[in-house]
């Protein structure tokens, strides 16, 4: 491990469905934590969080900006029946964000959005990024990696993010207590991703997609974003039919 862990906080003790956690000050990666754990859970969850990470990651390896403790960072360890269920943790996860930001003000709620197929913004900027990663040797483990700018000041970002990141503290103008937004964002996932209902999940999950019907451009495709199947594949609409895509980076090619 590389340091030890500040004491357990009080808030997580109470979650029932939480088998262990561990708070840093500072670490690299809580996802790469998480890899390294000896013992995985069998029904509940384990959470690692650090108030700042050194090495955060994001899709394909990208830095991702987490050394500020005005943010929260967190990595998920969730039992699942078969890594293809991956998208139902991504799916819950995201929900559970938009539903724990949309709390703070309900005139804010159609400026939360789903950006497919894992990042959360508001209004045109993002403001929580995730990460689903599996574990080598253990296919009924999924991490899910979780970063949301709660009170990062627009200085605090990197000069290549100030016009495409957004904080809690920037749009709404007030800091917040991260802790009751870090258990609401936990009690959400939880149900969302235990519900026995998940075409209702995921009809809450297409609602909430960021430009649904706008033209948009995956890898050399163009085309109209139509939706996301419940497999979690972006279907697009193009000049030689339908397509889906299970991966890849969406642009939009109008404001």
């Amino acid at each position: 491990m590389p340091q030890t862990p500040l004491s357990e906080r009080r808030e997580i003790k109470n979650l029932h469905f939480v088998e262990n956690y561990f708070c840093f000050e500072e670490i690299g990666s809580t996802n790469n934590f998480a890899k390294e754990l000896k013992s995985f859970p069998s029904s509940g969850l384990i959470i690692i969080r650090a108030l700042k990470q050194s090495g955060g990651r994001g899709r394909r390896d990208k830095s991702f900006f987490s050394n500020d403790s005005g943010g929260l960072w967190i990595s998920i360890v969730t039992p699942v029946e078969s890594i293809s269920d991956h998208f139902i943790h991504n799916r819950a996860l995201s929900l559970a964000v938009c539903e724990t930001l949309k709390s703070i003000n309900p005139q804010i709620n159609e400026k939360i959005k789903i950006k497919w197929p894992n990042d959360i913004y508001w209004g045109d900027r993002k403001i929580a990024g995730i990460l689903l990663e599996n574990i080598h040797n253990n296919p009924n483990v999924i991490i899910a990696g979780l970063g949301l700018n709660v009170n990062i000041t627009p200085d605090s970002f990197p000069a290549k993010l100030r016009q495409s990141a957004t904080s809690v503290l920037i749009e709404t103008g007030e800091i917040l207590s991260q802790d009751p937004l870090f258990e609401r964002i936990l009690i959400a996932y939880r149900r969302f991703s235990q519900e026995s209902d998940q075409y209702s999940v995921h009809e809450q999950y297409v609602e909430n997609l960021y430009k649904k019907g706008r033209r948009a451009l995956i890898d050399h495709y163009e085309g109209t974003f139509l939706t996301v199947e419940q497999d979690g594949r972006l279907k697009m609409q193009t000049a030689r039919g339908g397509r889906v895509f299970s991966s890849g980076t969406l642009r939009f090619l109008e404001s």
